[in-house]
């Protein structure tokens, strides 16, 4: 791109020919004989006097450097015409800094030789161009392929219009320091690229002012995989903005010339990850990505664009506890569903299942999606290559559930209360739920209406004249024991076993509630809920067969237990006290012992412990179970527990926490299970029959020499 130098003048090598330089030697030679030699000296030439012989005005006077004149670069021409060879240009004595770049730069040996050799090549001799301005033009003179890439990318889109602020090549090259991308400290480095990207892309004005659609990707590059795997680790082979944009071809996603158009990104992908590639192209995703489906997956729908992480990372979108998540953003999604004809209901069915609720609750073993689907070998069930084939789904199933893969193989996984479940579980879950609505609904009747009663009979008391106690003050003191040590040891450990059961149990289900979030927090919060759960239930379970031993190997025990057994005469006494608590009687009947609600309660723990053991052994033990029963037999264990659960813990809230905490007379709390004792005023509303045998008995004691009679309780 250089031009030609004033030196070229005298020789006549450029504009004249040898009669033209002849004619000039004589005009020359008059010049000094008129003029005195000091004359010439008194001032520089005027450059329209230079134009005289140099006469390509057009290149002056259109460049930057119109005002300075022509001495104002050759300095050392002080007449003209000239005879001596003027020196070669030295741009540094105005341009230093740029000057002093160049020779540190790629284009340092442009040009030939001289001190001004390299900035001739690019900026020209005497039409002087603003590389800012002009750089695409100018540069593509050398670099011509990459010229006309980028004259087709969107960085090139709308460059006529002059407030856009669109890079050219100085842009992310530099001017005069521009260096080989293979050198380190080069702003196109691989090492370098991002934040090259970032001078545009991380500028708040220039997105703004640009209308960036995605202000954060640069934030989110350094943030993932690729990015720390550049920063952090300099792994300079890590993808990079260039390898999935490209360097000068840069294009909107939209363009199927993109290197990121959907039907683009595996390709794009497979440079680095190739064997992920060819099974993603060959899967049910990618033949219908190479078909135009814009709807169906491709690897950045999965896996993110620029935010990616590692796939084992808590945030990535194919991490084993959000990968289903991912799923289901499709395959839960009605437009696509309805389009595509897919199976409805997938994802919702899974996170109804065992697997899906352990996914919730933060276990990342479970099995979720790409476990039985596959990753990126994706194929329809009737695929004979899909894994969950008919002819593959033992083998599949088998890899978490050893030996129980036969009976797995041909039953429906993708099923839910109502949808695609086995009758007999539907059966088996609406006789609970009218249970549960029965049974409890029954119990919160009774209790307000003994809640009623107990209000009335306060008022009555109120009414009652002084001098008239309800019971014998020497009575009404005393405390009767109920409960012994031994009793009150085993109730605390029903008690702790139970309520430890019932969080642990229900955050599976629930683990979104504000009280299963501790277990989800706790890192691999789901193991430890699952054993907190198995080991609640061992021990209830041990704690029940001591309850056994005590009540058959021990005196007290067969006592109590004769004291439990339902009679008739517990359904006299249960209508009496429903015609009490409705105002039919004037009197609440006399109990025994034990009263029908107790016993009620007794019996119904002893069936919900029973229950809730057998069929939590057979779901933590089901590969076992599933060697020998179908699955059918695992799906009735599972909503048996489930809703025996509700029954359980709704029974305690409604029907024992009123009678031991929010009655009337006894709240805010009975003390029996601390003390193991009872006063006689609350035995003689409660217990009057087994008071009167009481007292009786220690009245025939007294009356009797020596110890020959015990109370009827022990007898």
């Amino acid at each position: 791109m250089g031009g030609h130098t004033i030196s070229r003048v005298i020789t006549g090598s450029v504009r004249f020919g040898k009669a033209t330089g002849s004619l000039y030697l004589v005009w020359l030679c008059l010049t000094i004989i008129v003029n005195p030699v000091g004359a010439v000296a008194e001032a520089a030439p005027a450059s329209a006097e230079c134009l005289t012989c140099h006469d390509d005005s057009d290149d002056p006077v259109q460049s930057p450097h119109q005002t300075l004149g022509c001495v104002g670069c050759h300095a050392d021409i002080s007449d003209g015409p000239h005879i001596t060879t003027p020196k070669p240009v030295r741009c540094g004595a105005c341009h230093r800094k740029s000057h002093e770049t160049v020779p540190e730069s790629a284009h340092a040996t442009l040009g030939g030789s001289g001190p001004s050799a390299g900035c001739i090549a690019c900026h020209g001799s005497h039409r002087i161009q603003k590389i800012v301005a002009d750089s695409d033009v100018i540069c593509s003179s050398c670099h011509g392929r990459q010229a006309k890439q980028m004259a087709v990318g969107i960085h090139a889109a709308g460059r006529a219009d002059k407030t856009r602020n669109l890079p050219t090549c100085v842009t992310c090259h530099t001017a005069h320091a521009s260096k080989s991308r293979r050198d380190a400290v080069s702003p196109t480095h691989r090492s370098q690229i991002h934040e090259t990207c970032a001078r545009c892309h991380a500028d708040p004005e220039i997105i703004a002012q640009e209308r960036i659609a995605r202000p954060r990707v640069v934030a989110l590059f350094e943030q993932s995989i690729h990015g720390q795997a550049i920063l952090r680790k300099g792994n300079l082979a890590a993808a990079t903005c260039t390898d999935c944009h490209g360097a000068h071809e840069i294009r909107r996603g939209v363009d199927p010339a993109s290197a990121i158009f959907k039907g683009n990104v595996a390709a794009t992908c497979s440079r680095c990850h190739g064997n992920e590639a060819a099974q993603f192209r060959d899967s049910v995703h990618g033949g219908a990505v190479s078909r135009g489906i814009s709807a169906a997956p491709t690897c950045t729908d999965c896996h993110g664009e620029h935010g990616i992480t590692a796939t084992r990372a808590p945030g990535s979108r194919v991490a084993p506890l959000t990968v289903s998540k991912t799923c289901a953003a499709c395959h839960e999604a009605t437009p696509v569903v309805e389009e595509f004809g897919l199976a409805p209901r997938r994802a919702g069915t899974f996170f109804e299942s065992f697997h899906g609720l352990a996914v919730r609750g933060g276990s990342p073993v479970v099995a979720n999606c790409a476990s039985c689907h596959g990753i990126h070998n994706i194929h329809p069930s009737s695929d004979p290559r899909s894994t969950i084939n008919p002819m593959n789904l033992s083998r599949t199933c088998g890899q978490c559930h050893r030996g129980a893969g036969v009976q797995l193989a041909g039953v429906r996984i993708h099923v839910a209360p109502g949808f695609g479940e086995h009758p007999w579980v539907t059966l088996v879950r609406r006789i609970y739920l009218v249970m549960i609505v029965v049974v409890i609904g029954g119990m919160g009747l009774h209790n307000g209406l003994d809640f009623l009663a107990h209000l009335r009979e306060r008022w009555r008391a109120e009414g009652r004249p002084d001098g008239e106690p309800a019971v014998l003050p020497e009575v009404a003191h005393r405390l009767f024991e109920r409960w012994t040590l031994n009793e009150r040891i085993q109730h605390v450990m029903l008690l702790a076993t139970f309520t430890i059961l019932v969080i642990t149990g229900f955050a599976l289900k629930f683990p979104d509630s504000w009280w299963a979030r501790p277990l989800v927090w706790i890192e691999r919060g789901y193991t430890v809920r699952a054993w907190l759960h198995r080991i609640s239930g061992v021990l209830m379970a041990l704690a029940a067969i001591y309850h056994l031993a005590y009540l058959f190997g021990t005196q007290r025990g067969r006592t109590q237990f004769r004291c439990m057994k339902p009679g008739r005469r517990d359904l006299h006494e249960a209508w009496g006290m429903v015609a009490f608590n409705l105002g039919l009687r004037l009197h609440r009947p006399r109990f025994h012992r034990f009263t029908y609600a107790e016993k009620l309660e007794y019996w119904a723990v002893i069936w919900g412990t029973a229950v809730m053991t057998g069929t939590g052994f057979m779901m933590w033990f089901q590969a076992g179970v599933l060697t020998r029963w179908s699955l059918l037999v695992i799906d009735l264990a599972t909503v048996v527990h489930y809703y025996e659960a509700w029954l359980a813990t709704s029974a305690i809230v409604v029907w024992h926490f009123y009678s031991v905490i929010f009655r009337p007379d006894i709240y805010p709390m009975s003390p029996v299970w601390l003390r193991g004792t009872m006063t006689g005023e609350q035995m003689a509303r409660d217990h009057a029959a087994e008071l009167e045998e009481i007292l009786a008995a220690e009245t025939v004691s007294s009356s009797l020499p020596g110890d020959e009679m015990t109370s009827p309780q022990d007898s």
